[in-house]
């Protein structure tokens, strides 16, 4: 599976400038003096997966990061893009036009409406930290996808053998690749009405002071977040592998 990382997105979100009214749950300081606590990372962790995937954050968490809506929409369409980016390089789509890439982004806003997880609960450690436990169930449209590609995608790979591949100019080459976009971007409007979420994986994140005294989720387990949003396991196909 290529890796998904969508560590830019992080970058305005990764500094939280913590709201001094008092929270339920354990207590720590950073080096201002104001309060970080469980329930602060719960918020935190759940705000990040709303603001990458959904584009919305309620008010508690922009108070908490120090962010407005506008940067939320900002670090959503970044996201956005780079899952655009992310789907071309699966499937080699190499000349998707400006309409395309509209198109699959559009794609994206609706399969992350499926997105599916619970905060479980979080818990401040011996050296200050906070380990947040999240359970996801990550969509399958990509598993779906996978299983009916074969099927789906035969009639290409009849007509595109790859020595045919091989021979074709460059012309040649970008009407068959606009060719397979489309039957990509088809097979997964096709399969949007059979989405749902495969079973629950348990992992846990942790939130530590950096050098600032700000607390921020470590981009590693961010990633590990974001590849469970969408299990993308045996995914990619591409013209040249037949």
């Amino acid at each position: 599976m290529k890796n998904r990382n969508k560590w830019t997105a992080l970058l305005l979100t990764a500094g939280l400038c913590l709201s001094l009214a008092a929270c339920g749950g354990n207590k720590t300081q950073d080096q201002e003096g104001r309060s970080f606590t469980t329930h602060d990372a719960e918020v935190y962790i759940d705000g990040l997966l709303r603001e990458n995937f959904l584009g919305e954050a309620d008010q508690e968490y922009l108070e908490l990061v120090g962010i407005h809506e506008d940067d939320v929409e900002k670090v959503y369409e970044s996201a956005l893009e780079m899952d655009v980016d992310y789907f071309f390089s699966l499937y080699d789509i190499d000349h998707p036009t400006d309409e395309l890439r509209e198109e699959v982004q559009e794609l994206y806003k609706e399969i992350y409406t499926h997105i599916k997880y619970e905060i479980v609960s979080a818990a401040q450690q011996e050296d200050g930290s906070f380990s947040v436990k999240v359970d996801m169930y990550p969509i399958d449209i990509v598993q779906t996808v996978s299983e009916a590609s074969d099927t789906a995608l035969a009639d290409f790979y009849e007509e595109y053998p790859v020595d045919k591949i091989n021979a074709m100019n460059d012309r040649e080459f970008e009407a068959m690749d606009r060719e397979w976009s489309r039957l990509i971007v088809d097979l997964y409007q096709d399969t949007l009405k059979e989405i749902g979420n495969m079973t629950v994986r348990s992992l846990s994140v942790l939130i530590e002071e950096n050098d600032e005294g700000r607390y921020v989720l470590k981009t590693e387990d961010f990633d590990r977040l974001s590849e469970l949003v969408i299990d993308y396991s045996n995914a990619g196909a591409s013209a040249t592998e037949e």
